[in-house]
């Protein structure tokens, strides 16, 4: 499968919240992978990590730098808009152990859901690696990195 280009990285657009949720929706514990080394499950509890973080679902360590606060932020949500494949994870981000995919999978839509229901910047910790955000870049983060796993 071509890695899918994204037209419109705004999550708080309705049409785009839903699209995604509908993306998840189809994700099923059997869905082949096309790269990488996690689990369908590993892949759910590392999307629950990330976004989750941000509003309070987890606790992680800062391990943002100068670097990927300012350079690899704007890269990845101006220019490329993607995660290159294979790309190094995160140590924070980073799941090694088996998860129930049922759970991760509901895990998941509870922090869309509540993430799509966020009306400022307040409500939004600093990401692990990319520091403080603003609403609307946790907004564009959650498609291009849900877009980037659910390929």
């Amino acid at each position: 499968m071509k890695y899918q280009k994204l037209k419109n990285t705004n999550f708080f657009e309705e049409k785009n919240y839903e699209a995604l949720m509908t993306r998840l929706q189809n994700v099923k514990p059997d869905s082949k992978k096309n790269w990488g080394k996690m689990s369908v499950s590993q892949m759910l509890h590392h999307l629950n990590l990330a976004t989750g973080s941000g509003l309070g679902f987890y606790q992680l360590a800062d391990k943002s730098n100068l670097v990927s606060r300012n350079i690899t932020k704007f890269v990845i949500l101006e220019v490329l808009q993607k995660f290159p494949l294979n790309a190094e994870t995160p140590s924070t981000l980073k799941v090694n152990d088996e998860f129930d995919f049922e759970t991760e999978k509901q895990q998941l839509f509870q922090i869309l859901t509540k993430a799509y229901k966020t009306q400022s910047d307040s409500e939004w910790a600093s990401h692990t690696y990319f520091g403080k955000m603003t609403r609307k870049q946790w907004g564009k983060l959650i498609i291009i990195h849900c877009n980037h796993h659910f390929q």
